[in-house]
């Protein structure tokens, strides 16, 4: 029996496959591509990827495009095409729709800043904006991170966790607050990024950090764009 994952990566008749959506965003993206004053390619900071499928196609690639694993290898091949730096390639956020054909179409987008708003702790009610153009970030308790959740809750560790960006999903790391984080999602499902097998979750817009003292105390960073 085909597994679930290669049936993904293969794609039935007249399907998107793993390896179809990659090339066919790649070659996408790659035609927006313009040259500076010294020849050097230029790229948008941030394009939107509208795939549309047949109806009974649409869970599938939404399926795909929410693994970080493919947005990883879109950029990947998209900086040997473009011969563009990975930190240089725009951020991709995907869009996946039925229709009655098959397409891939790529635009510029206007930038749509990641917020965390904190509750909880010596920071509760703030609201902290992410870098416009960011890859990973480390946040924790004190000024050693590049997102500051709190100064003096000292349940939160120090090195609590790690974000990381992949297309229109961010991946969640803990660090040293091990299963005292977790994500919340906005359906109320609970994952621990330690206890799973890649050491991460990936989140969207609408889903929460909470960060525990495993006796009822929690700071919760919600995720906005």
């Amino acid at each position: 029996m085909v597994s679930w994952f290669s049936n993904l990566l293969r794609g039935g008749e007249g399907e998107l496959g793993w390896d179809d959506v990659i090339r066919r965003v790649v070659d996408a993206i790659a035609e927006l591509r313009r040259y500076g004053a010294r020849g050097e390619v230029v790229l948008p900071p941030e394009v939107t990827v509208r795939i549309t499928v047949g109806e009974g196609s649409v869970a599938t690639v939404k399926e795909l495009v929410d693994r970080p694993e493919l947005d990883r290898e879109v950029g990947a091949a998209l900086a040997n095409r473009c011969d563009v730096p990975l930190e240089q390639l725009p951020h991709r956020e995907y869009v996946v729709s039925a229709a009655d054909r098959t397409t891939v179409t790529v635009s510029e987008a206007a930038q749509r800043p990641w917020h965390l708003r904190i509750t909880g702790g010596d920071r509760d009610g703030q609201e902290v904006a992410l870098p416009e153009r960011w890859s990973e970030v480390t946040f924790g308790r004190g000024s050693d991170n590049d997102l500051v959740v709190c100064e003096r809750t000292q349940f939160v560790s120090r090195r609590a966790g790690r974000l990381v960006r992949a297309g229109h999903v961010i991946e969640v790391h803990a660090l040293d607050q091990g299963d005292l984080l977790a994500v919340r999602r906005a359906d109320g499902d609970l994952l621990r990024p330690s206890r799973t097998a890649r050491g991460c979750v990936a989140i969207k817009a609408g889903d929460a950090i909470e960060l525990a003292d495993g006796r009822g105390g929690t700071i919760t960073l919600a995720i906005r764009r």
